[in-house]
Protein backbone atom coordinates (compact mmCIF):
# COMPACT_ATOMS: atom_id res chain seq x y z
CA UNK A 1 0.00 0.00 0.00
CA UNK A 2 0.94 3.60 -0.53
CA UNK A 3 0.73 6.34 2.14
CA UNK A 4 1.13 9.81 1.78
CA UNK A 5 1.43 12.21 4.54
CA UNK A 6 1.02 16.16 4.41
CA UNK A 7 4.45 17.12 6.10
CA UNK A 8 4.38 21.50 4.88
CA UNK A 9 3.97 21.73 8.49
CA UNK A 10 7.88 21.01 9.20
CA UNK A 11 10.53 23.50 9.27
CA UNK A 12 7.92 26.21 9.07
CA UNK A 13 8.58 27.10 13.17
CA UNK A 14 4.61 26.05 13.48
CA UNK A 15 5.22 25.04 17.33
CA UNK A 16 2.88 22.20 17.53
CA UNK A 17 1.55 21.28 14.18
CA UNK A 18 5.10 20.78 13.15
CA UNK A 19 6.34 18.82 16.62
CA UNK A 20 3.49 16.44 16.15
CA UNK A 21 4.26 15.78 11.91
CA UNK A 22 7.74 15.29 13.21
CA UNK A 23 7.51 13.10 15.69
CA UNK A 24 4.40 11.01 14.12
CA UNK A 25 7.40 10.27 11.32
CA UNK A 26 9.82 9.45 13.73
CA UNK A 27 7.18 6.81 15.35
CA UNK A 28 5.78 5.09 12.32
CA UNK A 29 9.49 5.11 10.80
CA UNK A 30 10.28 2.80 13.94
CA UNK A 31 7.70 0.55 13.93
CA UNK A 32 9.14 -0.55 10.39
CA UNK A 33 5.87 -0.62 8.43
CA UNK A 34 6.43 -2.48 4.95
CA UNK A 35 4.02 0.19 3.28
CA UNK A 36 5.76 2.74 1.09
CA UNK A 37 5.29 6.25 2.36
CA UNK A 38 5.59 9.66 0.59
CA UNK A 39 6.23 12.91 2.18
CA UNK A 40 4.69 16.10 0.62
CA UNK A 41 6.47 18.83 0.97
CA UNK A 42 6.09 22.51 -0.15
CA UNK A 43 10.10 23.29 0.26
CA UNK A 44 13.44 22.15 -1.38
CA UNK A 45 15.23 22.41 1.77
CA UNK A 46 13.61 19.87 3.78
CA UNK A 47 16.91 18.05 4.28
CA UNK A 48 17.64 20.73 6.37
CA UNK A 49 15.46 18.85 9.43
CA UNK A 50 17.79 15.84 10.86
CA UNK A 51 14.77 13.93 11.64
CA UNK A 52 14.18 13.58 7.93
CA UNK A 53 17.65 12.30 6.86
CA UNK A 54 18.19 8.14 7.03
CA UNK A 55 14.78 7.41 6.53
CA UNK A 56 14.12 3.40 6.19
CA UNK A 57 13.99 2.73 1.85
CA UNK A 58 10.36 2.44 1.91
CA UNK A 59 10.58 6.30 2.55
CA UNK A 60 10.25 8.91 0.27
CA UNK A 61 10.26 12.59 0.52
CA UNK A 62 8.48 14.57 -2.50
CA UNK A 63 8.40 18.02 -3.04
CA UNK A 64 5.48 19.81 -4.93
CA UNK A 65 6.19 23.27 -6.16
CA UNK A 66 4.72 26.41 -6.01
CA UNK A 67 4.19 26.93 -2.58
CA UNK A 68 0.72 28.51 -3.17
CA UNK A 69 -1.56 27.40 0.05
CA UNK A 70 -4.53 26.97 -2.64
CA UNK A 71 -2.76 25.83 -5.61
CA UNK A 72 -0.98 23.09 -3.85
CA UNK A 73 -3.99 21.56 -1.53
CA UNK A 74 -6.29 22.06 -4.65
CA UNK A 75 -4.19 21.09 -7.43
CA UNK A 76 -1.01 19.76 -6.90
CA UNK A 77 -1.43 17.26 -3.96
CA UNK A 78 -4.32 15.52 -5.63
CA UNK A 79 -1.92 15.13 -9.20
CA UNK A 80 0.44 13.39 -6.98
CA UNK A 81 -1.67 11.27 -5.37
CA UNK A 82 -2.74 10.16 -8.74
CA UNK A 83 1.09 10.04 -9.79
CA UNK A 84 2.28 7.99 -6.86
CA UNK A 85 -1.15 5.86 -6.77
CA UNK A 86 -1.53 7.01 -2.66
CA UNK A 87 -4.06 4.25 -1.05
CA UNK A 88 -3.84 6.52 1.97
CA UNK A 89 -3.49 10.33 2.27
CA UNK A 90 -2.99 11.86 5.72
CA UNK A 91 -3.67 15.99 5.88
CA UNK A 92 -4.09 18.21 8.59
CA UNK A 93 -7.18 20.80 8.63
CA UNK A 94 -7.79 21.90 5.31
CA UNK A 95 -8.52 19.18 2.50
CA UNK A 96 -8.27 18.69 -1.32
CA UNK A 97 -12.30 19.13 -2.09
CA UNK A 98 -11.57 18.06 -5.63
CA UNK A 99 -9.77 15.62 -8.11
CA UNK A 100 -8.15 12.90 -5.20
CA UNK A 101 -8.12 9.16 -7.02
CA UNK A 102 -11.71 7.43 -5.86
CA UNK A 103 -9.57 4.88 -4.42
CA UNK A 104 -7.92 7.15 -2.45
CA UNK A 105 -8.96 7.25 1.60
CA UNK A 106 -8.26 10.57 3.13
CA UNK A 107 -7.39 10.95 6.93
CA UNK A 108 -7.64 14.62 8.60
CA UNK A 109 -5.99 15.40 12.08
CA UNK A 110 -7.47 18.48 13.03
CA UNK A 111 -6.19 19.83 16.62
CA UNK A 112 -8.35 22.38 17.78
CA UNK A 113 -10.95 24.28 16.60
CA UNK A 114 -9.65 27.35 18.73
CA UNK A 115 -11.69 29.83 16.26
CA UNK A 116 -14.74 28.72 17.00
CA UNK A 117 -14.49 29.27 20.69
CA UNK A 118 -11.80 32.41 21.09
CA UNK A 119 -13.51 34.52 17.61
CA UNK A 120 -11.90 37.38 19.04
CA UNK A 121 -8.09 36.41 19.10
CA UNK A 122 -8.25 35.08 15.65
CA UNK A 123 -7.94 37.22 12.42
CA UNK A 124 -10.98 38.18 9.99
CA UNK A 125 -9.81 36.37 6.83
CA UNK A 126 -8.47 33.49 9.10
CA UNK A 127 -11.40 33.00 10.51
CA UNK A 128 -13.43 33.21 7.22
CA UNK A 129 -11.19 30.45 5.52
CA UNK A 130 -11.21 28.02 8.56
CA UNK A 131 -15.53 28.89 9.04
CA UNK A 132 -15.46 28.16 4.72
CA UNK A 133 -12.88 25.25 4.75
CA UNK A 134 -13.08 23.39 7.69
CA UNK A 135 -16.76 21.89 7.50
CA UNK A 136 -16.23 21.06 4.01
CA UNK A 137 -12.73 18.86 5.05
CA UNK A 138 -14.47 17.00 7.84
CA UNK A 139 -17.34 15.81 5.34
CA UNK A 140 -14.56 14.98 2.87
CA UNK A 141 -12.26 13.35 4.87
CA UNK A 142 -13.09 9.33 5.77
CA UNK A 143 -11.65 10.14 9.15
CA UNK A 144 -10.86 12.45 11.25
CA UNK A 145 -8.15 12.29 14.13
CA UNK A 146 -8.11 15.05 17.35
CA UNK A 147 -5.90 14.85 20.33
CA UNK A 148 -8.15 15.11 23.23
CA UNK A 149 -11.62 14.23 24.38
CA UNK A 150 -12.66 17.75 24.30
CA UNK A 151 -11.86 17.95 21.30
CA UNK A 152 -13.61 15.20 19.55
CA UNK A 153 -16.78 16.32 21.79
CA UNK A 154 -16.41 19.71 20.41
CA UNK A 155 -16.12 18.78 16.72
CA UNK A 156 -18.93 15.98 16.81
CA UNK A 157 -21.27 18.66 18.09
CA UNK A 158 -20.28 21.89 16.43
CA UNK A 159 -19.78 20.12 12.80
CA UNK A 160 -22.60 17.73 13.70
CA UNK A 161 -20.10 14.82 12.62
CA UNK A 162 -20.70 11.29 13.21
CA UNK A 163 -18.70 10.24 16.51
CA UNK A 164 -17.83 6.65 14.88
CA UNK A 165 -15.77 8.89 12.17
CA UNK A 166 -13.84 10.60 14.92
CA UNK A 167 -10.75 9.19 16.71
CA UNK A 168 -9.49 11.19 19.89
CA UNK A 169 -5.86 10.19 20.21
CA UNK A 170 -3.78 12.26 22.49
CA UNK A 171 -0.20 13.67 21.37
CA UNK A 172 3.23 12.79 23.09
CA UNK A 173 5.31 14.99 24.33
CA UNK A 174 6.74 12.81 27.29
CA UNK A 175 10.74 13.28 27.28
CA UNK A 176 12.66 10.45 28.38
CA UNK A 177 16.65 11.13 26.50
CA UNK A 178 18.32 14.49 28.31
CA UNK A 179 21.30 15.33 26.00
CA UNK A 180 24.39 15.39 28.01
CA UNK A 181 25.83 17.95 25.54
CA UNK A 182 24.49 20.98 24.78
CA UNK A 183 24.88 24.48 22.63
CA UNK A 184 22.94 27.05 23.27
CA UNK A 185 22.56 30.63 22.15
CA UNK A 186 23.71 33.87 23.85
CA UNK A 187 19.81 34.69 25.18
CA UNK A 188 19.38 31.00 26.37
CA UNK A 189 23.05 31.66 28.24
CA UNK A 190 21.69 34.46 29.84
CA UNK A 191 18.48 33.07 30.71
CA UNK A 192 19.98 30.36 32.69
CA UNK A 193 22.39 32.22 35.16
CA UNK A 194 18.47 33.89 36.22
CA UNK A 195 16.00 31.89 38.87
CA UNK A 196 13.15 32.23 36.69
CA UNK A 197 9.40 31.17 35.68
CA UNK A 198 8.95 30.65 31.85
CA UNK A 199 6.48 30.22 28.89
CA UNK A 200 7.07 28.42 25.94
CA UNK A 201 4.66 28.13 22.57
CA UNK A 202 3.34 30.58 20.11
CA UNK A 203 2.52 34.22 20.91
CA UNK A 204 -0.71 34.23 19.83
CA UNK A 205 -3.55 36.12 21.51
CA UNK A 206 -5.27 33.22 22.63
CA UNK A 207 -2.16 32.27 24.93
CA UNK A 208 -3.07 34.79 27.14
CA UNK A 209 0.48 35.59 27.45
CA UNK A 210 -0.47 39.68 28.81
CA UNK A 211 -2.48 37.98 31.75
CA UNK A 212 0.64 35.96 32.78
CA UNK A 213 2.48 38.84 32.65
CA UNK A 214 -0.17 41.29 34.64
CA UNK A 215 -0.04 38.35 37.49
CA UNK A 216 4.07 38.04 37.75
CA UNK A 217 4.13 42.39 38.12
CA UNK A 218 1.87 41.49 40.97
CA UNK A 219 4.65 38.86 42.33
CA UNK A 220 7.28 41.37 42.12
CA UNK A 221 5.06 43.70 43.29
CA UNK A 222 4.16 41.50 46.93
CA UNK A 223 8.02 40.50 46.54
CA UNK A 224 10.12 43.63 45.81
CA UNK A 225 13.73 42.10 46.68
CA UNK A 226 12.62 39.23 44.06
CA UNK A 227 15.48 38.80 41.40
CA UNK A 228 12.88 36.44 39.91
CA UNK A 229 12.60 36.54 35.85
CA UNK A 230 9.59 35.52 33.07
CA UNK A 231 11.24 33.89 30.28
CA UNK A 232 8.88 33.35 27.24
CA UNK A 233 10.18 30.83 24.30
CA UNK A 234 8.31 31.51 21.37
CA UNK A 235 8.78 33.36 17.87
CA UNK A 236 6.91 36.62 17.15
CA UNK A 237 5.50 34.96 13.90
CA UNK A 238 2.04 34.56 12.62
CA UNK A 239 -0.70 36.50 14.42
CA UNK A 240 1.97 37.62 17.29
CA UNK A 241 0.34 39.44 20.35
CA UNK A 242 1.02 43.33 20.36
CA UNK A 243 -0.60 43.42 23.96
CA UNK A 244 2.72 41.15 25.12
CA UNK A 245 5.07 44.64 24.87
CA UNK A 246 2.38 46.94 25.78
CA UNK A 247 1.61 45.13 29.18
CA UNK A 248 5.71 45.07 29.47
CA UNK A 249 5.72 49.01 29.32
CA UNK A 250 2.80 49.34 31.37
CA UNK A 251 4.40 47.55 34.07
CA UNK A 252 7.72 48.57 33.61
CA UNK A 253 8.71 44.85 33.12
CA UNK A 254 11.66 45.41 30.47
CA UNK A 255 14.44 44.47 32.53
CA UNK A 256 12.13 41.36 33.98
CA UNK A 257 11.44 39.64 30.95
CA UNK A 258 14.02 37.83 28.62
CA UNK A 259 12.76 36.95 25.18
CA UNK A 260 14.84 33.74 24.41
CA UNK A 261 13.02 33.82 20.21
CA UNK A 262 12.61 29.75 19.29
CA UNK A 263 14.41 27.63 20.49
CA UNK A 264 16.11 24.24 19.63
CA UNK A 265 14.92 21.15 21.05
CA UNK A 266 18.11 21.06 23.16
CA UNK A 267 17.87 24.49 24.43
CA UNK A 268 13.88 23.56 25.11
CA UNK A 269 15.05 21.04 27.34
CA UNK A 270 17.69 22.81 29.13
CA UNK A 271 15.28 25.92 30.13
CA UNK A 272 12.28 24.28 30.85
CA UNK A 273 14.04 21.82 33.44
CA UNK A 274 16.11 24.30 35.12
CA UNK A 275 12.61 26.62 35.67
CA UNK A 276 10.79 27.35 38.57
CA UNK A 277 7.70 26.94 37.69
CA UNK A 278 6.27 26.59 33.64
CA UNK A 279 2.90 28.92 33.36
CA UNK A 280 0.44 28.18 30.58
CA UNK A 281 -2.53 30.31 30.33
CA UNK A 282 -3.96 29.67 27.57
CA UNK A 283 -7.68 30.88 26.84
CA UNK A 284 -8.19 27.32 24.21
CA UNK A 285 -6.42 24.43 23.34
CA UNK A 286 -6.77 21.02 21.74
CA UNK A 287 -4.13 19.36 23.85
CA UNK A 288 -0.63 21.12 24.88
CA UNK A 289 2.30 19.63 24.74
CA UNK A 290 4.32 21.95 26.42
CA UNK A 291 2.71 20.60 29.85
CA UNK A 292 3.37 17.06 29.32
CA UNK A 293 7.49 18.02 28.19
CA UNK A 294 8.01 20.67 31.31
CA UNK A 295 6.21 17.53 33.85
CA UNK A 296 8.64 15.25 32.69
CA UNK A 297 11.65 17.40 33.12
CA UNK A 298 10.44 17.49 36.55
CA UNK A 299 9.59 21.35 36.50
CA UNK A 300 5.95 22.08 38.35
CA UNK A 301 3.27 24.22 36.14
CA UNK A 302 0.41 26.34 36.28
CA UNK A 303 -2.33 25.75 33.28
CA UNK A 304 -5.33 27.27 32.72
CA UNK A 305 -8.61 25.63 33.50
CA UNK A 306 -10.32 25.82 30.33
CA UNK A 307 -10.89 23.41 26.97
CA UNK A 308 -8.58 20.38 27.26
CA UNK A 309 -6.21 21.56 29.74
CA UNK A 310 -7.48 20.12 33.10
CA UNK A 311 -7.98 16.58 30.55
CA UNK A 312 -4.33 16.81 29.84
CA UNK A 313 -3.14 18.14 34.00
CA UNK A 314 -5.16 16.21 35.93
CA UNK A 315 -3.85 16.95 39.39
CA UNK A 316 -0.36 17.06 38.59
CA UNK A 317 -0.54 21.10 38.47
CA UNK A 318 -2.47 23.91 39.69
CA UNK A 319 -5.29 24.63 37.71
CA UNK A 320 -6.45 28.47 37.78
CA UNK A 321 -8.84 30.56 35.95
CA UNK A 322 -6.69 32.20 32.91
CA UNK A 323 -8.29 35.47 33.77
CA UNK A 324 -7.89 35.77 37.67
CA UNK A 325 -4.79 37.44 38.39
CA UNK A 326 -4.98 36.95 42.13
CA UNK A 327 -4.79 33.42 41.78
CA UNK A 328 -2.48 32.98 39.26
CA UNK A 329 0.04 35.38 41.38
CA UNK A 330 -0.98 32.45 44.12
CA UNK A 331 0.12 30.01 42.38
CA UNK A 332 3.25 31.67 40.94
CA UNK A 333 4.28 32.37 44.93
CA UNK A 334 3.42 29.18 45.97
CA UNK A 335 5.58 26.92 43.41
CA UNK A 336 8.46 29.69 43.66
CA UNK A 337 7.94 29.77 47.82
CA UNK A 338 7.24 26.88 49.01
CA UNK A 339 9.16 23.74 48.25
CA UNK A 340 7.36 21.02 49.44
CA UNK A 341 4.59 21.76 47.74
CA UNK A 342 6.33 22.31 44.46
CA UNK A 343 8.31 18.83 45.36
CA UNK A 344 4.76 17.04 45.11
CA UNK A 345 3.61 18.99 42.01
CA UNK A 346 6.89 17.94 40.66
CA UNK A 347 6.10 13.87 41.60
CA UNK A 348 2.90 14.05 40.37
CA UNK A 349 3.90 15.50 37.19
CA UNK A 350 6.57 13.01 36.06
CA UNK A 351 4.31 10.28 36.85
CA UNK A 352 1.24 12.21 34.63
CA UNK A 353 3.43 12.86 31.70
CA UNK A 354 4.63 8.86 31.51
CA UNK A 355 0.98 8.70 29.94
CA UNK A 356 1.77 10.36 26.56
CA UNK A 357 4.18 9.27 24.77
CA UNK A 358 4.82 9.87 20.81
CA UNK A 359 5.34 6.39 20.40
CA UNK A 360 2.07 6.01 21.54
CA UNK A 361 0.60 8.44 19.47
CA UNK A 362 2.19 6.95 16.36
CA UNK A 363 1.18 3.53 16.80
CA UNK A 364 -2.48 3.94 17.35
CA UNK A 365 -2.55 6.74 14.22
CA UNK A 366 -1.14 3.77 12.37
CA UNK A 367 -3.86 1.19 13.84
CA UNK A 368 -6.09 4.00 12.25
CA UNK A 369 -4.75 3.41 8.73
CA UNK A 370 -4.97 0.06 8.66
CA UNK A 371 -8.57 0.54 9.57
CA UNK A 372 -8.99 2.53 6.82
CA UNK A 373 -6.79 0.41 4.42
CA UNK A 374 -8.78 -2.52 5.27
CA UNK A 375 -12.19 -0.81 4.27
CA UNK A 376 -11.05 -0.03 0.30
Amino acid sequence: MNIAIDIRAVGKKRTGDEVYTLELIKGLAQLEIGHNFYLFTDTEDWYQVPALKNLPNNWKIITLLPKSKLIWTEYLLPKACHQYNIDLLHIQYIAPLFGLPKYTKMLNTIHDISWKFVPQHIKFLDKFLLNTLIPKSIQKSDAIITVSKHSKYAIQHIFKTNSDKIYSIYNGGYIETIPTVINTSQRVKEALEEEYIIYLGSLQPRKNIPTALKAFAKYLELNPESKLKFVIAGGKGHNYDIQIDETISTYNLEDKVIFVGFITDEEKILLLKQAKAFIYLSLYEGFGIPLIEVMSLNTPVISSNLSCLPEVVGDAGILVDPYDIEAITKGIITLVHNPLIAKEYKEKGIERAKIFTWQNMAQKTYNVYKKLLLEQ
